[in-house]
């Protein structure tokens, strides 16, 4: 666990600017404390004149402003320091509500730019790093999280920094007037706060952890409830993830309403022996002989003074809460946005900076090896291979045997431990790994599908106003889809398809999958066992759009049913990581004893 305190990490979080900014909002907080004394202050000498008169002549400075501005009579002086006074105050609220929203536009400001960021801390981490992580924690941690750090978190410190601000300058104010009742008020208020909040701090931060748990949970069971929906309806165990989910929901409000009840309750306690405690001392005064006009006005300005001080109190201390408990998530974005391995630059337009990667003569892998994080079998084992261009490969073996490994491979989703990609006579390095990319159309065996059109599922990723309705209908055509879209659909390529393209056949989702390989016209197309969930006739027609689309183009497939690479110019075939055979389907078919039996299988 990283010693740095949270206010560090917080710290580290935040850009330059965002710390700047946070410093403009201090100040603002320093200026609303002094203003808010400001205006306690001014109570005292106005409510002193109005009961006494005559104090105008014996204070010096109240003498120096009525002779100043050439007062005639003391009922106009009045008159004049009630307006002041109830300036002063509008003031002191108008600064307020401009900190509040400063504070405010600040901190809910944050959850959009470190919800931003983190999403491309995220993006930008090497394939390896998902195969890591559940994709429903990810999401959590931008929508969920990074809300509660901001308008939690970050809205607590503001308040007890404003608070904490007007509290001080209040009690330094009233330290000036009357030390005695001021110094048992801090050992009372603040000796009360204080105790509450040793006894509560490390259970706060405990139920905060466990809540950052809970809510983990709770993601992770809706996203596989309704990601597995046609199975769930099929095996009918809607119940077992309702009860899954309820558990964590549960726990994850229990902790929320603990660290909300804690943070509330101080207040009711207080303000009951604060007023109380004003009352007290009103009866001490008439018990020893002292006569009310004389301490009205001390009782008037710490009146006052309970008003403003009792609430900051308060929201001190809830915040005080609401900091210990929200702890955790600091540590979790920190971890996710500092901690892990810097990302490299996102763009959506090449770099001009770097050379661009041509591809003329051949694909070659050079003695690569792999193996999986925290895995000491290597899934790859010394391949070597060459890929001409303009070559239809296909790669073969039983499950388990590292075709999707050497694939991913190729595709630059993975990164060899050893050995060499190389692209003519350049090695593949982090340089130019995203010019090697865009030269490649990936065609996966789930089509993933957005709950959008059909032409903005083809153009997947292209802003809207880039779109080439053109390439699309190109792509399709290529991909033998567009007379189904053409003919069978009602709004044609404007079609709405449903969350994962629920409303269309498998035979359809992979055309359309395919097209979208097309759309950006590759010079490689890599096909990861696209047809294994197809049925025979549906997998004639995908094989048939597939051979029109190799043409000109270099086409990797991995197959699961063997007849699909009866067309290849080369197959290679896996085991353990290794190729234990290659050749034409025919001549591996008489000659190869292991593809002999995968052909009989499959």
């Amino acid at each position: 666990m990283n010693q740095k305190s949270f206010l560090k990490k917080l710290y580290e979080i935040f850009t330059p600017r965002e710390r700047m900014q946070a410093v403009m909002v201090f100040f603002a907080s320093l200026a609303t404390a002094f203003v808010q004394a400001f205006g306690v202050a001014s109570i005292f000498p106005f409510i002193n004149v109005v009961m006494n008169p005559d104090i105008v002549g014996q204070n010096k400075w109240l003498s120096l402003l009525y002779n100043k501005l050439n007062f005639n009579d003391i009922n106009s002086f009045i008159l004049f320091l009630g307006i002041a006074v109830f300036l002063i105050v509008i003031l002191s609220g108008t600064i307020s509500a401009i900190t509040t929203w400063a504070k405010t536009r600040f901190t809910l400001g944050k959850n959009h730019s470190l919800s931003r960021r983190l999403l491309t801390v995220y993006l930008s981490q090497p394939y390896e790093y998902f195969l890591q992580k559940n994709s429903s924690e990810l999401s959590k941690n931008i929508l969920s999280e990074v809300n509660q750090l901001t308008s939690q978190l970050l809205m607590a410190l503001f308040d007890i920094l404003i608070n904490g601000l007007m509290i001080v300058v209040m009690v330094t104010m009233l330290f000036m007037v009357n030390i005695t009742v001021t110094m048992g008020a801090i050992i009372f208020l603040g000796g009360s706060y204080s105790l509450i909040n040793y006894f509560v701090k490390n259970k706060l931060r405990r139920v905060g952890r466990e809540r950052l748990e809970a809510n983990k949970g709770r993601f992770r069971m809706a996203n596989e409830a309704l990601s597995s929906i046609k199975t769930t309806k099929i095996m009918g165990i809607e119940t077992y993830f309702i009860n899954s989910y309820s558990y964590f929901s549960s726990r994850f409000a229990r902790y929320n309403v603990f660290a909300h009840v804690i943070g509330e309750i101080p207040r009711y306690l207080i303000e009951v022996v604060a007023f109380g405690g004003i009352v007290f001392f009103v009866i001490l005064m008439i018990a020893h002989g002292g006569k009310v006009v004389e301490f009205i006005p001390l009782l008037s300005l710490y009146a006052f003074a309970a008003y403003r001080t009792i609430p900051a109190l308060n929201r001190l201390f809830n915040s005080t809460a609401s900091v210990y408990f929200n702890m955790a998530i600091v540590d979790k974005i920190y971890e996710d946005m500092i901690e892990i391995v810097p990302p490299k630059k996102l763009s959506s337009k090449p770099d001009t900076a770097k050379p661009e990667l041509s591809f003329n003569k051949i694909i070659k892998l050079k003695n690569v090896r792999f193996s999986y994080q925290d895995s000491s079998c290597e899934v790859i084992n010394n391949i070597n291979l060459t890929i001409p261009k303009n070559s239809v490969i296909g790669f073969a073996g039983p499950t388990g045997c590292g075709k999707t490994t050497l694939v991913d491979i190729i595709l630059g989703l993975l990164k060899p431990q050893k050995g060499e990609i190389i692209i003519d006579d350049t090695e593949i390095d982090d340089d130019n790994i995203t010019s090697w990319q865009r030269k490649i159309g990936y065609v996966p065996q789930e089509i993933y599908l957005s709950d959008d059109t059909i032409l903005k599922n083809i153009a997947f990723g292209v802003q809207d106003k880039d779109i080439s309705y053109k390439q699309v209908q190109y792509a399709a055509q290529i991909a033998a889809i567009d007379n189904f879209i053409e003919n069978e659909l009602p709004q044609k390529y404007d079609t709405v398809i449903g969350e994962r393209g629920i409303r269309l056949s498998g035979g359809e989702r992979q055309r359309i999958g395919l097209a979208r390989a097309l759309y950006r016209n590759p010079e490689v197309l890599v096909l990861d066992e696209a047809t294994s969930s197809l049925d025979g006739t549906t997998e004639e027609y995908v094989l048939k759009a597939i051979h029109s689309a190799a043409q000109s183009r270099t086409v990797i497939m991995i197959a699961h049913r063997l007849n699909t690479l009866k067309d290849c110019d080369q197959i290679y075939i896996l085991e353990k990581g290794r190729i234990i055979g290659q050749g034409k389907y025919e001549e591996l078919i008489s000659k190869n004893k292991k593809f002999r039996e995968m052909a009989k299988m499959s």
